[in-house]
C-alpha cells in the first residue's frame, strides 16, 4: 500500500465548498440543494396542512327513498313525519368545512357519479326509515330499525371510504339522538299524565274506601234486616203452611157444594113454585072469603031480626015442645057471628098476604139459590186455585225463609267484605298517592333538558395532551424528517463526502472525515433554517418549544448527514441507493402517520433500531409539547452521528490506502 504523506492547510473542510463559487451554474447547485428540504418538507406539509377541513370541496350525492308516514299524537290528530326528508335536508343544508358538499339527486345520477368519481360516495335513505323510526311507538312486534345504505368508490379513493363512513356515523348518531329525544320526551310527558293519573286513582280509591266504610254500614244494616227477614220469612213460611192446609181441606169439603148447590136452588125453584101455587089459590079462597063476607053483617043482621021475629012468634005462640028462648039467644049471638065473620075475612086477608109474601119470598130464595148454584163452581174453583196457591206459597215462602237465611249470611259476608275492601282501599289510597308523589312531573324546559341529556348520556370528551391544531401540523415531524434526510443525500450529490485533497494529503482519517462532514453540516443548517421559516412564517406551523424544535431539526439535520456521507464515503455511488434503502426502512418504522403497533412485527423491530424514529418522536415534542424521552431522542442521535462519522473515518482510512481496486473499479457510479 502507498500512503500519501502531504498535510492539507488549515481551511481544508471549506476547499469543498470553495469550489463552487467558480461559476453562476455551480452556486445555484449548492442554493439548489439547500432548498431541497425545503420543497419537500414544506410542500408535504402544505399538501396535508387539513385535508378534513376542506371536505366542504368534496361531492357527495344523498338519494332520499323514504315515504312520509302519520303517527296519531297525543291530541288524537294525524302527525306526518318524514325522517328521510329531515335526514336529507340537514346533510345539504350544512356547510360546515369538515362535511361533504351534499348533493341530493336520484338513483341513477348518483350511481353514475360515483362510478366516474363526481360523488364521492352516495347514501340512499331506505323508504321506510321515516317507519322504522316511529315503530318503537306501537306495537314491540311491529319495531324494526331502519339502515342507511352508503357507497363509496375504493377505486377512485380508499381513504375517502374512511371518512365518509365517519361522517355517516356522526349523521346516524345525530339522527337516532334526534329521533330518541323525540321518544323520551313523549315517555317523560307520559310521566305527567301517569302522575295525573295516579292521582285520580288515588281520589277514586279514597271514594271507593268512603263507599266501602257506607257499604259495610249498610250491609250491617242488611245482615240486621236480612235476619229480622229471614224470622219474618220463617213465620210467613209457617203461616203459609198453615194456609195451605187450611184452603185444602176447605177445598175437599166443598168440592161437593156445587151439586148441593144446585139441588138446593132446584128445591128452592120447587118450593117457589108450589108457594106460587098456594098464593094463587089461597088469594082465590080469599076473595072468595072476603066476597062472601062483605053482606055477611047485613045477613046477620036480617037473620038477627028474622030470628027476635020467631022469637016473638015462638014467644007468642009457645008451640009446644019448642023453647023459645033459644031463637031469642041465637038473635042475640049475632054479634058474636059478625065477629067471627069479621075475624074470618082478617084471617082471609092475612093469609092472603102471607101467602103472598111467602110466594115472594120462596120466588126470591128459589132466584137466589140459582145464582148462589151458578156462583159456586166459581168459587169452589177459585178455592182450588187460592189451594194450590197456597201451596205453592207455602213452597215459595220456605225458599223465601231459605234465601232470607242466605241473604242474612251473605249481608254477613259482604259487611266483613266491605270493611276488608274499606282498609284494602285505603292502602291502595297511600299507595297510589305515594307512588304519584314518586313519579316526576316535568315541565317542557325539564323534558327537553333530559331527553337531550338521556338521548345522548355520554357526550364526546376527548382531551388531546399536547394537542396540535391540524393534520398538517400532526404530520410536519414525519415530513421533516422525510425532508432533511432527502436534503442530506442532495448534499452528498453536490458535495464529496471525502475531500480529494484531504485523501491525497498526509491528513488523518478522522480529519479527513471531518472535513468531507463539516461543508455537509453548513449545507444542512442553511436547509433547517429555510425549512422552519417557511414552515412556520408561511404554513403557520407554531411549535410548543421554539428551542427544541431548533436543535432537534439541527440534531436531525446533523445525524442524517453523517449516515448519508458515511453511505457515499463507504460505498460510492452505490451508497446513494443504500441510502434510499435505508430510509425506506425510516420512513415504514418510524410510526410517522399510523401508531406503529399497527403495523406487521417487522417494522415494529426496526422502529427502535433506527433513528428517524427518535427525529420523530423528538420533533413532535418540540411541535406539540412535552418532553418525555427528548434527553433519549438527543443522546440516540448523537450516538447515531458518532456511528456513522466513525464509519466515515474507517472509509476515509480505506480511501487513503491506494489499491488495485481503486485504480480499476468493478462499478462507478
Amino acid at each position: 500500500m502507498l500512503f500519501l504523506n502531504r498535510w492539507p492547510s488549515p481551511t481544508l473542510p471549506w476547499f469543498e465548498l470553495a469550489r463552487f463559487r467558480r461559476s453562476r451554474l455551480t452556486r445555484a447547485a449548492v442554493v439548489a440543494v439547500m432548498l431541497v428540504p425545503l420543497f419537500y418538507g414544506a410542500m408535504y406539509v402544505w399538501a396535508n396542512l387539513d385535508p378534513t377541513g376542506r371536505l366542504d370541496h368534496v361531492k357527495a350525492a344523498v338519494v332520499n327513498e323514504d315515504k312520509l308516514v302519520e303517527i296519531t299524537g297525543r291530541d288524537g290528530k294525524k302527525q306526518p313525519v318524514a325522517v328521510g326528508r329531515q335526514l336529507a335536508g340537514n346533510l345539504v343544508s350544512n356547510d360546515d368545512d369538515d362535511n361533504y358538499d351534499w348533493v341530493l339527486t336520484d338513483a341513477k345520477d348518483a350511481q353514475q357519479g360515483l362510478a366516474d368519481g363526481d360523488y364521492k360516495a352516495v347514501l340512499t335513505i331506505p323508504e321506510n326509515l321515516s317507519k322504522a323510526a316511529t315503530s318503537t311507538s306501537g306495537d314491540p312486534a311491529d319495531a324494526i330499525q331502519g339502515n342507511l345504505d352508503l357507497q363509496t368508490n375504493d377505486a377512485v379513493n380508499y381513504i375517502n371510504g374512511t371518512i365518509a363512513q365517519t361522517i355517516l356515523r356522526a349523521a346516524k348518531g345525530a339522527l337516532n339522538a334526534q329521533v330518541t329525544e323525540t321518544y323520551l320526551d313523549n315517555v317523560y310527558l307520559s310521566f305527567s299524565d301517569i302522575k295525573i293519573a295516579l292521582d285520580d286513582a288515588a281520589d277514586g280509591a279514597a271514594k271507593l274506601a268512603d263507599g266501602a266504610d257506607q257499604l259495610a254500614g249498610g250491609a250491617s244494616d242488611l245482615a240486621d234486616g236480612a235476619d229480622q227477614l229471614a224470622d219474618g220469612a220463617g213465620q210467613l213460611d209457617d203461616g203459609a203452611q198453615q194456609l195451605s192446609s187450611g184452603l185444602d181441606e176447605l177445598d175437599d169439603r166443598t168440592a161437593p157444594l156445587p151439586g148441593q148447590t144446585q139441588k138446593l136452588a132446584d128445591g128452592a125453584r120447587q118450593v117457589a113454585d108450589g108457594n106460587a101455587e098456594l098464593n094463587d089459590t089461597v088469594q082465590g079462597v080469599t076473595r072468595a072469603i072476603l066476597g062472601a063476607t062483605d053482606t055477611a053483617d047485613a045477613d046477620i043482621d036480617e037473620l038477627a031480626g028474622n030470628l027476635d021475629a020467631l022469637a016473638d012468634q015462638c014467644e007468642a005462640a009457645q008451640p009446644e015442645g019448642l023453647d023459645c028462648s033459644l031463637l031469642r039467644q041465637a038473635a042475640d049471638g049475632s054479634g058474636d057471628l059478625k065477629d067471627f065473620v069479621g075475624g074470618v075475612r082478617g084471617q082471609a086477608r092475612d093469609l092472603g098476604a102471607g101467602t103472598q109474601k111467602l110466594a115472594d119470598g120462596s120466588k126470591q130464595v128459589a132466584d137466589g139459590n140459582a145464582r148462589l148454584a151458578a156462583s159456586v163452581p166459581q168459587l169452589v174453583d177459585a178455592i182450588g186455585q187460592a189451594s194450590s196457591g197456597a201451596s205453592r206459597l207455602a213452597a215459595a215462602t220456605g225458599q223465601v225463609s231459605a234465601g232470607a237465611g242466605q241473604l242474612s249470611d251473605g249481608a254477613g259476608q259482604l259487611a266483613d267484605g266491605a270493611n276488608e275492601l274499606s282498609a284494602g282501599a285505603l292502602k291502595l289510597t297511600n299507595g297510589l298517592r305515594d307512588g304519584s308523589g314518586e313519579v316526576p312531573d316535568y315541565d317542557k324546559s325539564e323534558r327537553e333538558t333530559l331527553s337531550k341529556t338521556a338521548a345522548t348520556p355520554i357526550e364526546e370528551a376527548a382531551d388531546r395532551v399536547n394537542e396540535v391544531k391540524n393534520y398538517g401540523e400532526a404530520l410536519a415531524p414525519y415530513f421533516m424528517s422525510l425532508a432533511l434526510w432527502v436534503g442530506a443525500m442532495a448534499i452528498y450529490l453536490l458535495l464529496r463526502p471525502l475531500s480529494a485533497r484531504a485523501i491525497a494529503s498526509t491528513t488523518g482519517s478522522v480529519r479527513t472525515a471531518l472535513a468531507g462532514y463539516a461543508p455537509g453540516v453548513a449545507v444542512s443548517v442553511v436547509q433547517v433554517a429555510l425549512l422552519l421559516v417557511v414552515l412556520q412564517g408561511v404554513l403557520g406551523i407554531t411549535p410548543a418549544n421554539q428551542w427544541l424544535l431548533i436543535g432537534m431539526s439541527l440534531a436531525t439535520a446533523a445525524v442524517f448527514t453523517a449516515i448519508n456521507q458515511m453511505f457515499v464515503a463507504l460505498f460510492g455511488g452505490a451508497g446513494r441507493f443504500a441510502a434510499l434503502v435505508f430510509v425506506s426502512l425510516q420512513l415504514t418504522s418510524a410510526g410517522g402517520t399510523y401508531p406503529i403497533e399497527t403495523a406487521p412485527p417487522f417494522f415494529n423491530v426496526l422502529h427502535d433500531l433506527l433513528p428517524m424514529t427518535y427525529t420523530v418522536h423528538g420533533l413532535r415534542a418540540a411541535l406539540a409539547g412535552g418532553t418525555d424521552g427528548v434527553l433519549r431522542d438527543f443522546l440516540v442521535l448523537g450516538l447515531f452521528t458518532v456511528l456513522a462519522l466513525g464509519v466515515t473515518v474507517i472509509a476515509a482510512r480505506r480511501r487513503q490506502t491506494v489499491t488495485i481496486a481503486r485504480l480499476h473499479p468493478t462499478l462507478q457510479v
